[in-house]
């Protein structure tokens, strides 16, 4: 079954990729795509890789971890995804990007499994980050807020990440945060836009930074 499902995602990465991406670039194999992934690229939607591509910089669907659901990967893009260099985006994981908004991932972007990001204005990655299990990232409540006064809440604000940050397991990252670069955001931390300092683990119920460090590696 294993070798079956591998030619399955064979045929299925040639085919998306020739259906999504210039033929110079297609040509190549960039993006390698899971059997059951389900990918569209609605009207007006754009998919955009680097300059240089080479086979099987991007892979979608493959990686699962034990906690994760069985259910597909599933990319759907109205607006604009743009992969500024490798990715890894484990099975179970939702990206969606609304119309006219904006989702950049960079360099050595990873995603271990069953994690959503819900892109509605720009949602923008640094390189080399790494998502646990079960995150989930918001630009967008979805909805307003009309307060006694008649005001409304803002419903979109735009979400940035630094250079080099590990998120753990079940964290939940929303509109208007701006998390550093060199961090560590401890297993089931929500940030909601608060300030924070480059080199830090972030963690605690609000969050805080909690410990300064030099770095992390896996």
């Amino acid at each position: 079954m294993k070798l079956l499902f591998r030619f399955l995602s064979f045929l299925k990465s040639i085919w998306f990729n020739f259906r999504y991406l210039p033929f110079a670039k297609a040509v190549k194999l960039p993006l390698l795509v899971s059997y059951d992934t389900e990918f569209k690229c609605y009207r007006g939607g754009r998919i955009e890789l680097p300059d240089a591509v080479r086979f099987g910089m991007i892979h979608i669907g493959f990686h699962e971890v034990t906690v994760a659901t069985k259910t597909r990967t599933t990319i759907r893009v109205w607006g604009y995804l743009k992969f500024n260099g490798t990715a890894f985006i484990g099975r179970s994981t939702r990206l969606y990007v609304g119309k006219e908004a904006r989702l950049v991932l960079g360099d050595d972007f990873k995603v271990s499994a069953s994690s959503a990001i819900m892109c509605c204005q720009n949602i923008e990655f640094g390189k080399n980050i790494q998502f646990s299990w079960d995150c989930l990232v918001m630009d967008s409540d979805t909805h307003s807020i009309v307060y006694e006064d008649g005001r409304e809440s803002q419903t979109d604000k735009p979400v940035k990440f630094g250079d080099d940050i590990w998120i753990g397991c079940r964290c939940t990252i929303l509109k208007g945060s701006n998390i550093p670069s060199n961090c560590v955001i401890g297993a089931n931390t929500t940030i909601t836009g608060q300030k924070f300092e480059e080199n830090s683990i972030i963690a605690g119920t609000p969050p805080c930074v909690i410990k300064k460090i030099k770095g992390w590696k896996l």
